[in-house]
């Protein structure tokens, strides 16, 4: 009765999966593209024109995290579906789809929920098919199934868990292709290194180089020094589009300990924060921020996205296929921070040489 109950659960939107009557084969093409990845769609006039202005094309659009999970006290805790995004006004999202050409639909599927996506209880096989068929149903629910040509897979696998990984993606990739969609898959700069997945794309993130939790770490969102050594020669078996970062937030620590991200606090209160460097500020009196009580000397690492970081990893990147450029993400708390200018220029591709 437990299996049964988390069976529901698990696959309750997979009820009328609408296969996709267009056999014309998909030809992913190159587009400017930009990441939603909050939990409540709402998109912002602000962010409608900057979608119009920056002629993006492709929404790669979060539907919902994979992480182990218990929904109550009489089941084991499972790999299950977390952190779905929540569609209350129908109206933005019409509003929204009218700006785009199509919708990515993609999924974070934690390592811990992958560990245990095999055995007794249930194969690969089975997950793989819950996981497709739920992200498909969804955008069929919700009316942008038509502007789905490709579903992403966001994972940061490691080692022990390749191969259990790449079976969990074969048997995605097999079900997405009845449906005429493509899978592909974020890649990390490390990974780039590593056997490639079996997927029809990759998506190379060229953010989040280093350890926020060091103190050490000077920018953990972009530094050239990081991401450079894994650009010098780029040549992997998967056809990549790239995403660079065009965000920032707050390193909160206490003495050398991290205790949280900040992703909303304005560091220009002299009452709170008092700037030690360029980067660092230093608090000077106790109060609470976004739900964390942050002590007096406490220091906050401020980060941003360089653009001229962004601009010299691009010339060491190969633009000679049909690349996308995708930014990450969808906010305009963070896009305000950078002018109409600096926002074209990262969509812009160097030439082919």
């Amino acid at each position: 009765m437990k299996r049964l109950s988390y069976l529901i659960l698990f696959v309750l939107s997979f009820v009328g999966c609408k296969h996709h009557s267009d056999d014309t084969a998909y030809q992913h093409q190159p587009a400017n593209g930009v990441y939603y990845w909050r939990t409540t769609f709402n998109v912002s006039e602000a962010e409608q024109t900057f979608l119009r202005e920056h002629n993006i094309k492709r929404l790669y659009l979060h539907l919902f995290d994979v992480d182990m999970a218990q929904r109550n006290l009489w089941e084991n805790t499972e790999p299950q579906p977390v952190a779905t995004i929540l569609f209350r006004d129908t109206a933005n999202l019409r509003t929204t789809l009218q700006e785009v050409d199509e919708v990515v639909p993609t999924v974070f599927l934690t390592v811990s929920a992958l560990s245990n996506m095999h055995g007794e209880k249930h194969t690969t096989e089975y997950y793989a098919r819950c996981l497709t068929t739920r992200i498909l149903n969804m955008c069929s629910y919700h009316g942008f199934r038509q502007k789905v040509h490709e579903v992403q897979i966001d994972c940061d696998w490691t080692a022990s868990t390749e191969e259990l990984y790449f079976q969990m993606l074969s048997e995605v990739k097999k079900q997405l292709e009845s449906e005429h969609c493509l899978l592909s898959v974020t890649i990390r700069l490390h990974q780039l290194r590593t056997a490639a997945p079996p997927a029809d794309r990759g998506m190379l993130m060229v953010y989040n180089t280093g350890s926020f939790k060091n103190t050490a770490t000077a920018n953990s969102i972009l530094s050239f020094n990081d991401a450079a050594p894994y650009l010098k020669k780029v040549d992997y078996p998967l056809p990549l589009d790239y995403a660079f970062p065009a965000f920032g937030w707050g390193i909160w620590f206490q003495g050398d300990k991290f205790q949280a991200i900040l992703h909303e606090q304005d560091y220009s209160d002299t009452t709170l924060y008092q700037p030690s460097d360029n980067t660092h500020y230093k608090v000077i009196q106790q109060h609470f921020a976004e739900g964390h009580q942050l002590q007096k000397g406490d220091i906050i690492r401020r980060e941003t996205s360089d653009m001229n970081t962004i601009e010299q990893l691009k010339t060491l990147l190969p633009f000679s296929e049909n690349k996308s450029i995708i930014l990450y993400h969808l906010d305009e708390n963070n896009l305000k921070n950078y002018s109409n200018d600096e926002i074209q220029n990262l969509y812009s591709r160097p030439s082919a040489e």
